[in-house]
């Protein structure tokens, strides 16, 4: 693929999609952003003027001229969360499957060259039989966002063997950074880490001793830009840090970090949280030649330096 190639981004305006907009802007590619809002979030970037940037739910008849005329396609958007798609499972479904089949089916008919879905490391396999988790492991999800983010996988493979729609899958860890939206009920490694900077209570669902893989969004970005000229036989990738950290354990690289009291509340555990989650990433170390670049402990160290910045602009 030519490096002057159509992209479009859908859930370009958020936490991931900008800072991909934005890299495949410096890497040479004509962007399109589709999101509901339309616009990007946050302070101006000197680069948003170079994206078009377009409001239109995935799968409806105002994302389809976004799509014509495009190279590639990555699906990063998304209208509900793992701890919360299980409180209303049909509008999980009807707000994610549905549209993103429909945008499946117009990649197809605008002859989309490669279609990148971001899927769900963390939900799509279920109750770990082994850690770490390989790509082949039983997909069985105890969260209506697992299971929505599967079958997207599995209409992907659909389209790809009676199609010919060219696809890949990255199935992603638990993504945190600045910028994160600390009003959605996700992101431990962000919502910690500006809970403790701002002196604020920070709640745990059970002891602490839940492990989980965190990755940083910059890596993420760059295996998403790795997955472009790929041209291997997989179509499925574990994208983590192959980590596992606790809970508790990330409270201590905060408390270290922070040097001040932290007050933790021990609420009682969630149905659906599995005791560890820790992706193995060989697959992608070895078919996309991508590793993270970005340890937890780094990544704490920027996160801190940006929500202190923002707390002394509020």
């Amino acid at each position: 693929m030519s490096s002057t190639s159509g992209c479009v981004v859908f859930g370009g305006s958020g936490f991931l999609g900008q800072r991909l907009c934005m890299q495949l802007l410096a890497a040479g590619h004509n962007v399109r952003s589709v999101s509901r809002t339309g616009r990007p979030k946050g302070v101006a970037q000197p680069w948003w003027p170079d994206v078009d940037w377009i409001s239109a739910d995935v799968g409806t008849d105002t994302a389809t001229p976004a799509i014509a005329g495009t190279d590639l396609v990555f699906h990063l958007a998304c209208s509900t969360y793992p701890s919360t798609s299980n409180l209303d499972a049909a509008f999980d479904l009807e707000s994610n499957l549905v549209g993103s089949v429909r945008m499946i089916q117009t990649a197809v008919k605008c002859r989309v060259r490669r279609l990148i879905f971001i899927s769900s490391g963390g939900t799509v396999y279920g109750l770990p039989r082994q850690n770490p988790i390989p790509e082949n492991h039983p997909t069985e999800p105890i969260c209506s966002y697992g299971i929505h983010k599967l079958a997207i996988e599995k209409y992907l493979y659909l389209f790809r063997a009676l199609k010919d729609l060219d696809s890949l899958v990255l199935r992603v860890s638990n993504m945190y950074g600045d910028c994160q939206n600390l009003e959605r009920p996700l992101g431990a490694v962000s919502h910690f880490t500006h809970r403790a900077v701002n002196g604020q209570p920070i709640e745990i669902w059970g002891d602490g001793s839940v492990r989980r893989d965190y990755v940083h969004v910059d890596d993420v970005v760059s295996a998403l830009l790795k997955s472009i000229p790929y041209q291997g036989s997989e179509h499925l990738f574990n994208i983590g840090s192959g980590r596992s950290v606790s809970l508790n354990q990330l409270l201590d690289l905060i408390r270290r970090r922070v040097d001040t009291q932290i007050v933790v509340k021990y609420l009682s555990p969630r149905s659906f949280d599995v005791q560890e989650n820790v992706l193995d990433i060989g697959r992608a170390a070895t078919e996309l030649d991508w590793r993270p670049s970005i340890s937890l402990e780094v990544g704490l160290d920027r996160l801190i330096v940006s929500a202190r910045s923002t707390s002394l602009s509020t």
